[in-house]
């Protein structure tokens, strides 16, 4: 790997910084990631605040999960009231987990933060057994600031890159194969999710509402498997 971010860096991030609260489209995005998983364990790579662990600890599951620093594991830990996150993801490594030693890999909205993205997959397919789900800001115009302490300029949010369809396929490691890859949550699906009361309901309704009125979408998902 190449360009490194010290582990100074990564502790200096501090704990999660949302810029919106938990809301019915995340809801959805965890819904949509959690359907694509086979049977068995989950590790989530970039548990933030823990809620997609939440559903794998509910659904009966052995749960695992990993973040950037040491603030950050602690936080989500207590957040899902267990020991289940680990410190693990600097500059895409997964060095704590053994090979294929967990059945689903989830990745969401992380791997646009890895500057080196095709050595972090390819460490999410090492760890898993079965399935590597992914999902990354989709056709996002990566912004560069001028950072006022060492005066250079640097990506805005921290992302290093955007996707499209088509993206992922040089970043398959060997052995693997993507089995889907579509956009998700268009523009009709977010206007409406502001509108919707939260029911029972009210995921399948975007999830119907993706299907019947298509577009880009703001996130892509990508589902791995073990090429046969």
């Amino acid at each position: 790997m190449t360009h490194l971010l010290s582990d100074e860096f990564f502790e200096t991030l501090g704990g999660p910084k949302p810029e919106h609260p938990f809301d019915l489209l995340d809801a959805y995005r965890f819904d949509t990631c959690f359907r694509q998983m086979g049977n068995g364990s989950v590790l989530d790579v970039g548990a933030y605040l823990g809620d997609f662990l939440k559903l794998v600890i509910r659904d009966g599951r052995e749960a695992f999960g990993s973040e950037i620093n040491d603030t950050r594991v602690k936080l989500v830990n207590s957040i899902v009231g267990s020991d289940v996150v680990s410190l693990g993801f600097r500059n895409g490594a997964l060095d704590g987990f053994e090979t294929n030693s967990v059945d689903n890999v989830v990745c969401m909205e992380t791997v646009e933060h890895i500057i080196d993205d095709k050595f972090a997959v390819s460490e999410l397919c090492r760890v898993a057994r079965k399935r590597v789900v992914i999902t990354v800001p989709y056709r996002e115009k990566v912004e560069q600031i001028l950072c006022t302490h060492c005066n250079t300029f640097t990506p805005h949010h921290g992302h290093q890159h955007s996707y499209d369809h088509g993206s992922f396929d040089q970043l398959v490691p060997q052995g693997w194969k993507i089995v889907q890859e579509k956009s998700f949550a268009a523009r009709i699906t977010r206007i409406v999710r502001r509108l919707l009361p939260e029911t029972r309901l009210s995921i399948p309704l975007l999830r119907w509402l993706d299907i019947v009125v298509p577009g880009p979408g703001r996130w892509l998902l990508i589902v791995l498997e073990i090429a046969q």
